[in-house]
């Protein structure tokens, strides 16, 4: 880095009296000196003021200022995988020594490298697997299992590779979960949610929460709080896509989030959000003055083969940048807790986008019948994420900025520099196991999921710092399992009801066995496995760059704009689908501003022709 600023009673009671004791042992406070903190973090980034103008201290900090080995249980701080990279059609392997401190020479920058080379490597895969061959090398650092905090602000300051193909990212990920090991994500990623509603509608091949607020649930057993809903949710503080000139670049901040809203609210694939009505998407979210919404990907149609999940995708970004590549950018993510709290992004101080706690509230849409009763769909309150969150950094090759189909091998290797990462916090909520969210028992006791284990935990480093909030959340939830159990047993409605949405969950679940085993059954036999089914026909598009959570269409490749004006113009309509044969050149989904957004699609389909896949992909949508 440089210098620069940058269940029973008996249970419960155990529980509670544990929840107490971890209180008055760990207290509230943060401790004089920073454990996390590196001591090359210049004094001036010590604390820093929010945009809520609120105080945050620095919790921690990375300024890759010396060589380092990041191979498991070399690092503190970070785990690099040996692991290829099997999720969203990824053709990179994973290795640790891909991942090195150097002088970033022409930049006055010592920083991390995270080199992707063209050579193959064959080894396992995150769920098991022996001897896959990926054709590519590259490097993810994870904090997994070390470092975790709950809310604050997140910064990366980081120089992008150039290159069509190429997948640089900076991001958070519940530890309840793993990235890229798919087995632990099943039924939690991207979950944020703590609902007992038999209202809730999944599609067809989603898979129900796997830790359910239907369920009571033993801690000394599973190492889970009774009637908690949890998940692993997914925050994107940057996913980058360069072009292999460089010019006309974009980045883009994203939230990942389960269960998604009716089909209804979602826009057309590239079409934008509507003013009111179907297409309006969420609710409580804003855009900077170069900030867009990314209309490219709303998360896996209706119908989608997403076994790991069917999230919804809410992201916004930057467009037509032309020196990521070439410059050192800050990026920066801000995470409020609590009912007036909310996730917003900054790239190099100037805000882009957000989206409040309202956004994460109810959604329900009916239709008159004439006769009977509205028949409705909704899905219930979900949650701004609360779970504690590693850090991971990466570069795949995968479904996004064109996929290996678009690497020109002209930049060979791709270079992703990270001079920092620096955490704050107003209040200190540092762990990857708080009270009120506990993963370390339920990891200990499902290890297998999740790859090898990292070494060493966070606890063998330094002392975990949860505040007295925590503390009293985890006291409220057992007073809330309490209440239920007392409400199922007086109250045959309320028991009547979890007995449904248990029941509806448990059809999830086989619908998502059958899907699972019918892909398989097609993978054996050489066949195609990546159907789609949306709600309106794409036509011959396939999405060429598409964030995390995205599906393998089987479709033709073309190249189609990726992001649209913001929908905050008064005569914003639904976007229209168009007939293929009518408009050859544009995208079968067309914006309501009609003439202009028509003209950018034309636009943009000339300057961005590396963005097409080369191939039609196939494959199911692996997700996390």
């Amino acid at each position: 880095s440089d210098n620069r600023d940058h269940t029973s009673t008996h249970h419960m009671r155990v529980a509670a009296a544990v929840v107490i004791a971890a209180g008055a042992a760990f207290g509230s406070g943060a401790p004089e000196e920073c454990c996390w903190c590196d001591r090359a973090t210049p004094k001036s980034a010590q604390t820093i003021v929010g945009s809520d103008s609120q105080v945050y201290k620095l919790v921690f900090s990375d300024e890759f200022d010396s060589e380092r080995d990041f191979a498991n249980g070399k690092d503190t701080k970070w785990t690099a995988l040996e692991v290829g990279d099997t999720s969203n059609k990824g053709a990179a392997f994973y290795l640790p020594e891909q991942a090195t401190v150097l002088e970033d020479e022409g930049y006055g920058v010592t920083a991390l490298r995270i080199l992707t080379e063209r050579k193959n490597y064959t080894g396992d895969s995150p769920t098991g697997e022996k001897n896959i061959f990926m054709p590519y090398r590259s490097a993810m650092l994870q904090s997994w299992n070390k470092f975790c905090f709950t809310g604050g602000i997140l910064e990366f300051r980081a120089r992008l590779p150039r290159g069509g193909g190429y997948w640089p990212a900076l991001w958070s990920f519940g530890n309840l979960g793993r990235a890229v090991y798919q087995d632990s994500n099943t039924g939690l990623w991207p979950w944020s949610y703590d609902e007992c509603s038999p209202d809730l509608e999944l599609p067809p091949t989603d898979p129900p929460q796997r830790i359910s607020a239907c369920d009571d649930r033993d801690f000394d057993k599973e190492g889970l709080l009774p009637f908690q809903g949890r998940g692993a949710t997914e925050l994107d503080v940057l996913e980058g896509a360069v072009s292999n000139v460089g010019t006309g670049s974009y980045g883009v901040g994203s939230v990942q989030l389960s269960p998604g809203i009716p089909s209804f609210f979602r826009p057309p694939m590239f079409g934008f959000p509507t003013a009111s009505g179907p297409g309006s998407w969420y609710s409580g979210l804003k855009f900077g003055p170069n900030g867009k919404p990314n209309n490219g990907w709303y998360g896996p149609p209706w119908g989608s083969e997403c076994l790991t999940g069917c999230p919804d995708a809410l992201s916004g970004g930057i467009t037509e940048v032309d020196d990521f590549d070439t410059k050192y950018w800050t990026y920066r993510m801000e995470w409020r807790l609590g009912p007036k709290g909310g996730i917003s992004w900054y790239y190099d101080g100037a805000f882009i986008w957000s989206m409040s706690a309202s956004s994460f509230g109810e959604y329900k849409v009916c239709a008159d019948k004439p006769e009977g009763e509205p028949s409705c769909m909704m899905t219930p309150k979900r949650q701004l994420p609360n779970e504690p969150m590693s850090l991971v950094m990466n570069t795949a090759i995968g479904t996004w900025n064109g996929g290996a189909g678009a690497i020109d091998n002209m930049h060979w290797p791709a270079a992703f520099w990270i001079d920092y990462v620096r955490v704050w916090q107003h209040e200190v909520n540092i762990g990857c196991s708080p009270p009120d969210y506990p993963t370390k028992e339920y990891i200990a006791k499902n290890i297998g999921l999740y790859g090898e284990p990292a070494e060493p935990v966070g606890t063998d480093t330094c002392k975990e710092i949860y505040p007295q909030s925590a503390y009293d959340h985890a006291a409220e939830i057992q007073a809330r399992a309490t209440r239920v159990r007392d409400e199922r047993k007086a109250d045959s409605h309320a028991a009547v009801r979890a007995e449904e949405a248990q029941a509806k969950a448990a059809k999830a679940e086989a619908a998502h066995e059958e899907a699972q085993k019918a892909v398989e059954a097609a993978a054996a036999a050489g066949r195609p496995v990546g159907m789609v089914l949306p709600q309106q026909p794409l036509a011959a598009q396939v999405l060429a760059s598409v964030g995390r959570s995205s599906p393998a269409f089987d479709l033709p490749a073309r190249a189609v704009p990726r992001f649209m004006p913001r929908a905050d113009v008064p005569a914003a309509q639904p976007a229209a689908a168009q007939d293929e044969s009518s408009m050859p050149v544009l995208v079968a989904a067309v914006v309501a501003v009609g003439v202009f957004a028509s003209a950018l699609a034309v636009r943009r389909r000339r300057q961005r022709a590396y963005d097409a896949f080369e191939e039609p992909l196939a494959g199911n949508y692996q997700g996390l």
